[in-house]
């Protein structure tokens, strides 16, 4: 008996200690991890909160412009509803900024508020002077002007700028403004000349005028009352696809054999047909700026661009002018006019570049002007010989 106790017990406290350090082991684990595991990560740091500011805006900015859809020179006009709303503090030494789109000009100005005024003497913009609008004042502005003559676009896109100081800042916010725009009809034909009259220098050749056809258009062949000549099939189908009059401009000839090849010359390009390379590429422009001579030694590309925003082509070692990037991307590229081979120069108040098929010009003597491009293909007619 004595012996079996004395092992029973025995065993009983064995088991005891082992639990023990069991338990001990476990409480210390424990212990490690919570000491060892990171504190609970710091949320978002708080945003700071934005200054109140006087809540001054245009309320009728989508019926702003009439009347619409806008046509080259017509009077238009600018009517801006400008408000404070209610509950936020006044806007002081406000300036309204209209800058204009092209060769817009200024007619006249009136306002709901006499105190309110134009600026006398600019040109290229209108700006406003309003002084303080008080917190619940609403007051409408009406400007007159003459739509541009040289826009090509057919979204007429325009913004107008507030500027004002309240309790806190300073603020100028730009409300964009859009409208459509009528495109331009087909110039009249030009008159036929009186075969009873003396004979004048005139075209000759496959840019003389021809009689129309008296067929309506379709997509094998339209009629151009304004120069008297057709235009049909691959040519067709280029021109109408690549920009046809602001790009490529009026056929100034019937399609005839140059050089081996089918051509036909436009007022700002001459189109070539190439039979031989794939569908994509049969008809090519001429390098009418290479053809002119206007091709120069290149020029390092290291240190800044020029101007912001121009681009580098090495492969010409040329810069195209920031100004004139955004028309070439547009328009249709690389395919379209080719690399710039000189460098911008200002001519007479005019900024011009050639690519290797095209010439940008953009007049500098008026702001916000739109690029142009160069009639390169009624100057390579006249170097011909074959117009006047």
């Amino acid at each position: 008996m004595t012996k079996k106790f004395t092992a029973w017990w025995l065993a009983g406290v064995v088991g005891l200690l082992i639990a023990a350090v069991v338990l001990l082991g476990l409480g210390l684990m424990g212990y490690t991890e919570a000491a060892a595991a990171p504190g609970k990560p710091p949320g978002p740091p708080k945003r700071p909160t934005p200054l109140p500011t006087a809540l001054l805006g245009i309320r009728n900015r989508d019926t702003a412009i009439s009347p619409t859809p806008l046509k080259s020179g017509i009077e238009m006009t600018y009517t801006f509803q400008l408000s404070v709303d209610t509950g936020s503090m006044d806007a002081r030494n406000v300036v309204l900024n209209l800058p204009f789109v092209g060769n817009q000009k200024y007619l006249g100005f009136e306002a709901t508020n006499p105190g309110w005024k134009v600026r006398e003497g600019l040109t290229d913009r209108v700006l406003v002077d309003l002084n303080t609008l008080k917190a619940g004042d609403v007051g409408t502005i009406t400007i007159r002007a003459t739509f541009a003559t040289n826009y090509d676009k057919t979204i007429f896109r325009q913004t107008v700028y507030l500027r004002w100081d309240d309790d806190f800042q300073s603020r100028e916010v730009g409300v964009n403004l859009t409208a459509p725009v009528e495109e331009p009809p087909v110039a009249k034909p030009s008159p036929i000349p009186d075969p009873t009259l003396p004979p004048t220098i005139g075209p000759s050749g496959p840019f003389a005028g021809v009689a129309d056809p008296g067929k309506p258009n379709s997509d094998s062949g339209w009629y151009f009352p304004a120069t008297r000549h057709n235009l049909h099939g691959d040519f067709l189908a280029y021109w109408l696809s690549h920009g046809a009059l602001t790009v490529l401009g009026f056929p100034l000839s019937e399609e005839f054999q140059d050089g081996g090849r089918t051509v036909q010359f436009f007022e700002r390009a001459v189109m070539e047909f190439w039979p031989e390379n794939p569908s994509s590429y049969r008809v090519l422009l001429r390098s009418l700026g290479r053809e002119v001579g206007q091709l120069e030694a290149g020029v390092p590309s290291t240190g800044p661009a020029p101007l912001p925003g121009s681009v580098y082509y090495p492969e010409t070692g040329h810069w195209l002018d920031g100004q004139f990037v955004e028309t070439w991307q547009d328009r249709g590229g690389l395919a379209q006019f080719g690399f710039p081979i000189g460098e911008p120069v200002e001519i007479d108040g005019k900024l011009i570049q050639w690519t290797e098929r095209a010439r940008f010009e953009l007049d500098l003597t008026h702001p916000d002007q739109i690029v142009l491009l160069g009639l390169v293909g009624t100057e390579a007619a006249q170097r011909r010989g074959q117009l006047p």
